[in-house]
C-alpha cells in the first residue's frame, strides 16, 4: 500500500450528490464497467483507457474515456455497462466516429428510445444511454464496424463517503495500463491507495495525483483514501449564487468524529427478520440470517437484544428484550438458525410488535429497532406506525429491495437505511451500522442560518447523527449576507451549538445541481410510494432532468450525428428541443415567502437571529409552499425546482438561467387543475 503524507493549505470543499441529500444512506458500493458485444455477449477488453477525476474536497467529478477495438469479422453492437457507485449521478455522455466526437444530450426516454430504434433501422450510428436499475447505467452503440476502434466517454458525479475525517473514492478501472489522473483541492492529508502506486505533484490549494503502476491488490477499481485536515465537529457551507441576483442555493456538510469503544451507550435493541414468502429465495434468506447473526456479535454484555420474525404474522423470541449474556446470545442464534420463508408481509404489524416490547422500559436507555427485510409491504401503513422514542434501522437485503420504503421508514424514525446486495457486503455494512446504533452521538439537531433567508431544505426531517456519520443539508437561499450556520443539537447529554460563516462571494457551480437531484430524488421516492401521483410528479422529474442534464428512470442520453436523423427523426428531436427551450428559457419570478410555524426537533427549522444570538429568540422560519404542502404547515418544506442547463442551442451560460425551471411546472399544474 502506497501512503503520501501531506500537508496542503487551501479550502476544503463539500458537495451533495443524489440521494444523499434525501437520506444518508449506508450501502454496498460496486464499482464496475464493461463493454459486451451484443446483448448478454463476450465482454470487449478496452485498448486504451484514461480516468481523469477532480476532487474538491468531498465532491468527485470523474470522467471516463476508453477505447474498444472489435476483433470480430462482423458489424457489432456494443452493450456498455457502468457502475459508478451508490449515490453517482451520470452527468455527461459523448462516443467518436473516428475523430469527430459525438456529445450527448438529455431527452425524456421514450423520445430518446423512439430516435434511436429510427435510426438504427438504417444502420446508422447513434448511442443512448438510460438508467437501467440502482446504480446501473448502459448505453448501446451501433455500429461498430470490423476492426474499428470505438471510443466512449462518461462522466459521472458524487459525495463521497466520509468517516469521521476520511474520505473514500473509488472508480471501475478495467486496465493495469489506464492513465489515471486525480487532482483533489483542499487541505488534506495522509493520502492512500491500496490499488496503485501514486506520485504527488503540489499545486495551488491542492495536490495532483497520477498512478503510476498496479499493485497486485488491483482488481478493476481504482481505491483512493485521504483525510480532510480540519477539527472534529466543523460544519463545511458551500454556496451557488444565481447569477444577477441575490438568490441561490447552499450545501452544508458536519462530520462527527471517531469514538472509542469504551463511549459506546447500554441499549435496547430488538432485531426483526423478515420470514415471508419473497424472503424464499435463498439467497436473500441466507443474508437476513447472517446479517442478524453479525449484529448480535457486535452487542455489549450491558446491551439487552430480542428477536422477532414476521409474515403476516409474527413470532417473538421474547417478550421483551433480554440481557445479552451468554445464554440469550445462544437462544437467539438458535431462534435465527431455525428461521424458513413463508406466508405473507406485514411490516406495520411487525413494527407496531417490535415498539410495544420496547416500551417497557421506561429508562433513559436507547431503544432500537433493526428491521432486516426487502420491503415488500404495504407502504402506507408501514409508515403510519408510531414509534415514540424508538429509533428504526432498515437493512435492506437483495437486489429487488423497495428502497423507497425502506428509505423513508429509517428517514422519519430518525435511523438509516442500509443496503446489502451481496454476500462480501453483510460484515462491513453490518459493523457499520453496529457503530452507528452504539454511538447515537448529535440528537435533537436543528439548523439555523443568519444573514440570508432559507428556503426549500432537504432532508425535510434532520436525522440524528452517529458516529463516522455526517449531517446533510442543502436548499436555497436570498439576501446578499453576511451570513452564517449554526448547527445545534444534543451532545452527551449537553446543548452544543457549531458555527460557520457562509462566504457568498465564492461559487461552486456542482451546487444548484446537487439540490436538484435531491429534489427528484424525494419525487421518484414518491412516485414508489404513491403511484397516483404518476403524472404531475413524473412531469416534475422529467422537467428538472431535462434543466440539469440527468440520466433518471424518465429521461436518457442521446448521441445521434444530425446528418444520421431521418425526416421523422429530426422531426421527433426538433419537437424535444422546443420543449428544452420552453422549460429552460422563461424567466421565473420567485413567489413571496409563505411563512410557516417553526419546526420541531429533528425538522429542518430556519431561524433567524439577531446580531446577539446567544440572546436572541428566534423568529419563524419561511419557505416556499407548494399545493401539496398546505396541509402540513409546521413543517419546512423543500418543494419546486430550480436552475437551468444549456438552453439546448442558445449558447447562453446556463447559470444566467437558474432558478427558471419552477414557472413552467407551476403553469403545468394550474393548467392541469383548468
Amino acid at each position: 500500500m502506497k501512503t503520501i503524507h501531506l500537508a496542503v493549505a487551501g479550502v476544503v470543499v463539500a458537495c451533495l450528490p443524489r440521494a444523499a441529500i434525501a437520506q444518508q444512506m449506508l450501502a454496498s458500493d460496486r464499482v464496475s464497467v464493461q463493454m459486451l458485444a451484443g446483448e448478454g455477449g463476450r465482454e470487449i477488453p478496452s485498448s486504451t483507457e484514461k480516468l481523469v477525476v477532480a476532487i474538491d474536497g468531498e465532491h468527485a467529478s470523474s470522467d471516463l474515456i476508453e477505447t474498444y477495438p472489435n476483433t470480430a469479422g462482423a458489424q457489432i453492437e456494443g452493450r456498455y455497462q457502468l457502475r459508478p457507485g451508490q449515490g453517482a449521478h451520470v452527468d455527461g455522455f459523448a462516443y467518436w466516429n473516428g475523430e469527430e466526437k459525438i456529445v450527448g444530450e438529455v431527452f425524456e426516454r421514450q423520445t430518446a428510445e423512439r430516435v434511436y430504434n429510427q435510426v438504427t433501422q438504417r444502420r446508422r450510428d447513434p448511442a443512448i444511454l438510460e438508467q437501467d436499475g440502482e446504480g446501473l447505467f448502459s448505453f448501446r452503440v451501433f455500429p461498430i464496424e470490423p476492426g474499428e476502434q470505438k471510443r466512449v466517454e462518461v462522466k459521472w458525479s458524487k459525495w463521497l463517503d466520509r468517516r469521521a475525517e476520511t474520505m473514500t473514492y473509488r472508480a471501475p478501472v478495467t486496465s493495469r495500463g489506464a492513465e489515471i489522473v486525480v487532482t483533489i483541492d483542499g487541505p488534506i492529508k495522509n493520502v492512500t491507495s491500496s490499488t496503485h502506486e501514486l506520485s504527488v505533484e503540489q499545486i495551488a490549494g491542492g495536490v495532483r495525483l497520477r498512478a503510476t503502476r498496479p499493485l497486485a491488490s488491483f482488481a478493476g477499481e481504482l481505491d483512493l483514501t485521504y483525510e480532510i485536515a480540519e477539527p472534529a465537529w466543523t460544519p463545511d457551507v458551500y454556496v451557488q449564487p444565481a447569477a444577477g441576483s441575490d438568490e441561490g442555493w447552499f450545501a452544508i456538510g458536519l462530520a462527527a468524529p471517531h469514538l472509542p469503544p469504551t463511549a459506546a451507550t447500554a441499549k435496547d435493541v430488538t432485531i426483526v427478520i423478515d420470514r415471508s414468502g419473497s424472503m424464499s429465495d435463498a439467497q436473500k434468506m441466507f443474508y437476513a440470517k447472517r446479517a442478524a447473526s453479525e449484529l448480535v456479535g457486535l452487542l455489549d454484555p450491558s446491551d439487552r437484544v430480542n428477536v422477532i420474525a414476521f409474515s403476516d404474522e409474527v413470532d417473538p423470541l421474547f417478550h421483551e428484550p433480554h440481557a445479552a449474556d451468554a445464554q440469550t446470545r445462544r437462544d437467539v442464534g438458535a431462534f435465527i438458525d431455525r428461521l424458513s420463508p413463508g406466508g405473507g408481509t406485514d411490516i406495520a404489524l411487525a413494527l407496531t410488535t417490535a415498539v410495544h416490547a420496547q416500551a417497557a422500559d421506561k429508562s433513559d436507555r436507547p431503544h432500537v429497532v433493526v428491521f432486516l427485510t426487502d420491503g415488500n409491504s404495504e407502504a402506507a401503513s408501514a409508515i403510519a406506525v408510531k414509534t415514540g422514542n424508538v429509533q428504526l434501522f432498515t437493512l435492506g437485503v437483495g437486489d429487488d429491495v423497495n428502497k423507497p420504503l425502506l428509505n423513508k421508514l429509517a428517514a422519519e424514525k430518525r435511523g438509516r437505511f442500509v443496503y446489502i446486495e451481496n454476500a462480501r457486503d453483510i460484515e462491513p455494512e453490518v459493523a457499520r451500522l453496529g457503530t452507528a446504533i452504539a454511538h447515537p452521538l448529535l440528537v435533537d439537531v436543528s439548523v439555523t442560518i443568519e444573514g440570508i433567508e432559507a428556503t426549500r431544505l432537504y432532508p425535510r426531517t434532520l436525522p440524528d447523527v452517529f458516529a463516522e456519520d455526517e449531517l446533510r443539508v442543502s436548499g436555497r437561499f436570498r439576501g446578499a449576507g453576511p451570513a452564517k450556520v449554526t448547527i445545534r443539537g444534543t451532545l452527551a447529554g449537553k446543548p452544543v451549538a457549531f458555527t460557520r460563516a457562509i462566504d457568498l462571494a465564492h461559487a461552486h457551480p456542482w451546487v444548484a445541481p446537487v439540490w436538484a437531484q435531491a429534489r427528484i430524488d424525494h419525487l421518484l421516492e414518491q412516485l414508489e410510494l404513491d403511484p397516483t401521483g404518476t403524472g404531475e410528479l413524473r412531469d416534475e422529474v422529467v422537467d428538472l432532468a431535462l434543466a440539469y442534464n440527468f440520466v433518471t428512470p424518465y429521461t436518457a442520453f442521446l448521441a445521434v450525428p444530425e446528418r444520421e436523423l431521418n425526416p421523422a427523426a429530426a422531426q421527433t428531436i426538433a419537437e424535444a428541443r422546443a420543449h428544452k427551450r420552453q422549460v429552460v428559457a422563461q424567466e421565473s419570478t420567485p413567489a413571496s415567502p409563505t411563512t410557516v410555524a417553526a419546526a420541531s426537533p429533528g425538522d429542518a427549522t430556519v431561524e433567524t437571529f439577531g446580531p446577539d444570538a446567544a440572546d436572541a429568540k428566534a423568529v419563524t422560519g419561511k419557505a416556499e409552499l407548494d399545493e401539496d404542502d398546505a396541509a402540513e404547515p409546521a413543517k419546512v418544506h423543500s418543494h419546486g425546482c430550480a436552475g437551468c442547463a444549456t438552453d439546448g442551442g442558445s449558447g447562453a451560460s446556463w447559470l444566467a438561467l437558474v432558478g427558471i425551471v419552477a414557472l413552467v411546472i407551476s403553469r403545468r399544474r394550474a393548467a392541469r387543475s383548468r
